[in-house]
């Protein structure tokens, strides 16, 4: 397993994830875009916009493996 960091990126401001989580890299992605619905979810309820929010997922030596906007993640139809 190798520990991922899920960094919440709001246009030029970065909500660092200093923890990070163990999974296997096949699931980083998967994982990201759960949580991200669950944010969207959230977002939705309190009237919030998500249109500028992405993960940047990095690796346990801050290796950028991926960046998922969220607006990706939800599902419209």
């Amino acid at each position: 397993m190798t520990r991922f960091h899920f960094h919440i990126r709001v246009a030029e401001v970065v909500d660092p994830d200093y923890e990070g989580i163990e999974i296997q890299a096949k699931d980083c992605v998967a994982e990201a875009i759960a949580v991200a619905r669950r944010i969207v979810a959230e977002a939705i309820m309190l009237d919030k916009s998500v249109g500028d929010m992405t993960f940047e997922i990095t690796d346990c030596e801050g290796k950028l493996v991926a960046e998922l906007p969220f607006r990706c993640c939800a599902r419209l139809q």
